[in-house]
């Protein structure tokens, strides 16, 4: 019991911390300089990795800068850096890593491909194209990676022989996709032969039990294309009702799909006589993001035409008769 009791009394003297009698240091006192130990740029890289895939960007960025700063060839980084910046919609700093990628290493296709889609969204649609036109050339793998991209930079630059090309690629990789009518069909819109999409859309839409969307969209647009606009009213309204309803298709299309197709809606209703039904919905358009420059004239048009013409005033030719005058 007494050896328990001093073996106790041990561990709480162990456990309390003794008051230290400060000493007094000399006033040239120097701070010691801790011992550095280097971490490599290749492991500050795999960093800036794991923290994206766990969700934390800012660390992600800051693990990726670290890396460039030790290893300004690291290529890698530069491609993952940028990617962050494209996430985050700055595309400034996200070309410009994209071009650093390329000088430390210009056999990057990733980097390409980074440089083509930031050239895509900046608007840049024939440089765009050709950064993917490089990634491709060395790296084919690329393909299905950077086909919605592809699309869209060639549907941008209403180049209708490379979207014709497209769509032979996607249903070569998706012979079954119900999609692949959408690829065709709107490149046949762009070379001009709408008569042709609107049979190869119509014969896939009464084949498949749940169309999706897109391929509505698709069939308004062929029909507009076509000026018959009560047509294309009614499959874009179908269309709108699957977005309504969840439908995502039209995300193939359009970085702005819902801007895509009000704005459409909006033009068809003009096309088909419906004014207010048109300024409703093209003044939607340009509430959700739809740019002004695109759809201005269209909404004007719509509120001229519901302003009625107006009646001329008759007049009499005859000369009244002035009363007391010579008759």
């Amino acid at each position: 019991m007494r050896s328990t009791l001093l073996l106790l009394l041990l561990l709480l003297s162990a456990c309390a911390v003794p008051t230290a009698t400060p000493e007094r240091l000399p006033t040239r006192a120097v701070t010691p300089t801790p011992t550095s130990f280097p971490i490599a740029a290749q492991t500050y890289y795999e960093e800036g990795v794991a923290r994206q895939e766990a969700g934390d960007a800012e660390g992600a960025l800051q693990s990726f800068t670290w890396a460039i700063q030790l290893a300004p060839d690291l290529a890698p980084a530069y491609v993952a850096r940028g990617g962050l910046y494209l996430a985050q919609g700055e595309l400034r700093p996200a070309l410009a890593d994209a071009d650093g990628a390329l000088e430390a290493d210009p056999t990057s296709a990733a980097a390409y491909a980074l440089r083509g889609e930031v050239l895509r969204l900046r608007g840049r649609t024939s440089t765009a194209l050709e950064a993917f036109d490089q990634a491709l050339n060395l790296d084919p793998a690329l393909g299905p990676d950077t086909f919605r991209s592809r699309w869209l930079a060639a549907r941008a630059a209403n180049e209708g022989r490379r979207l014709l090309l497209l769509s032979g690629e996607y249903a070569d990789s998706h012979p079954q996709g119900p999609l692949r009518y959408y690829y065709s069909g709107w490149a046949l819109i762009e070379l001009d032969n709408p008569g042709a999409a609107i049979s190869t859309l119509i014969k896939r839409i009464e084949s498949d039990p749940e169309p999706p969307a897109l391929l509505w969209f698709a069939l308004g647009q062929a029909y507009a294309a076509n000026n018959s606009w009560q047509e294309a009213v009614v499959s874009y309204e179908t269309a709108r009702m699957l977005v309504q309803s969840g439908d995502t298709s039209l995300a193939a299309h359009s970085d702005q799909p819902i801007v895509t197709l009000f704005g459409a809606l909006g033009e068809a209703y003009l096309g088909a006589g419906r004014c207010a039904d048109a300024e409703a919905t093209l003044e939607y358009a340009l509430e959700v993001g739809a740019p002004a420059a695109e759809y201005g004239a269209a909404l004007e048009k719509a509120r001229i035409c519901q302003t009625p013409t107006p009646t001329v005033t008759p007049y009499s030719t005859t000369t009244p008769s002035v009363p007391g005058g010579n008759q």
